[in-house]
């Protein structure tokens, strides 16, 4: 294993992605960790693949967004080319769903801050291209970050019989069920494939497992470009059917129908999330003892007691003065009194 790159001390190697090996490093200079990226022979030694490379590297070095794992550095030290990234500790979303759904609330909050991240991006003309479950992480703070943000190696085109295959050191098969249907054809792909590539990972954070799936990457591929996807309401009958709407239109299979720009889920998971805060909340007041509510609720129902407390009191005074204006009423009054 490497020991050093450049003025980084290679502590322990954290993964393998597409573009290559990622080591977590110590940055001996600024004194802090870093995460390093190798990048793969087949990218670096091949002039037209380092050069689209570097160009994509130097575009997501121009990015700056809290959801966005910032790219400190492009080096290159004892023949290999690497990238220095900032290191995001946490886990993986994979690691968190692993076939079980999140809480509703926290997928949403979640996709909401991945697809404001997106909305930067594309306004800087940068799309990832590769979204899926193991390339976002949430930091021990509830933060999430993309990584890698625009170095995904394409998928291959999909032919007449032909297996589906992900190009790129250490791909993963399994990643083609986040691929939108215009990538996996070959066609040109602009910013709404990574709309499709987040909203295939909110129906998973959602549901607990993918939009589509398949025995083989073959079938995958064929049930992303023909099957129509299932309401997630009717999977998980917790889920608000708005949800339903916006799904539909994120993974919709032609580029056109669905969201121009990603900013608009983004408002309108937004939405959801009010309503779902408003409810919530409804129920609370209505369930909770009184030592449960909110402090101005409490103050409001102490106000409203006092106020009819003071009513009270003052038709007892009322009553009384009535009462002393006549000799029947003293006489009344007189035989409530104590003998003494």
């Amino acid at each position: 294993m490497l020991e050093t790159l450049g003025q980084y001390k290679i502590l322990d190697r954290i993964g393998v992605g597409r573009t290559g090996s990622v080591y977590r490093a110590r940055d001996m200079r600024a004194g802090r960790t870093v995460a390093v990226r190798v990048v793969a022979d087949e990218i670096a030694n091949d002039p037209q693949s380092r050069e689209g490379f570097l160009r994509a590297a130097r575009a997501t070095a121009a990015l700056s967004h809290p959801s966005l794992a910032t790219l400190y550095e492009i080096g290159e030290d004892q023949g290999h080319l690497f990238l220095v990234f900032e290191y995001v500790p946490g886990k993986t979303l994979a690691a968190l769903i692993t076939d079980r759904a999140l809480n509703t609330r926290h997928a949403l909050d979640v996709a909401i801050q991945l697809a404001d991240a997106l909305a930067v991006a594309h306004a800087d003309a940068v799309i990832h291209g590769g979204i899926h479950p193991g390339n976002i992480v949430e930091t021990p703070k509830g933060h999430v970050k993309f990584l890698d943000f625009g170095l995904s190696v394409p998928i291959s085109r999909l032919e007449d019989g032909q297996q589906v295959t992900v190009t790129g050191a250490g791909a993963r098969p399994h990643d083609v069920a986040y691929a939108s249907p215009e990538l996996l054809l070959g066609e040109s792909v602009d910013h709404r494939t990574d709309i499709y590539s987040l909203g295939a990972v909110l129906f998973e954070m959602l549901t607990g497992r993918a939009p589509f799936t398949g025995a083989t990457t073959n079938e995958l591929a064929r049930q992303i470009l023909e099957a129509p996807a299932t309401s997630p309401s009717g999977m998980a009958a917790r889920l608000p059917p708005a949800l339903d709407a916006i799904l539909r239109r994120m993974l919709a299979k032609n580029a056109n129908e669905r969201y121009e720009v990603a900013a608009t889920p983004a408002a309108e998971l937004r939405s959801v999330v009010a309503a779902l805060d408003a409810e919530s909340a409804a129920a609370v007041n209505v369930r909770a003892p009184r030592h449960h509510q909110s402090p101005v609720a409490v103050k409001a129902d102490r106000r409203g007691g006092a106020f009819w407390i003071a009513i009270g009191l003052g038709l007892c005074v009322v009553v009384m003065l009535v009462a002393m204006a006549s000799d029947a009423g003293r006489r009344w009054l007189s035989s409530l009194l104590p003998p003494w």
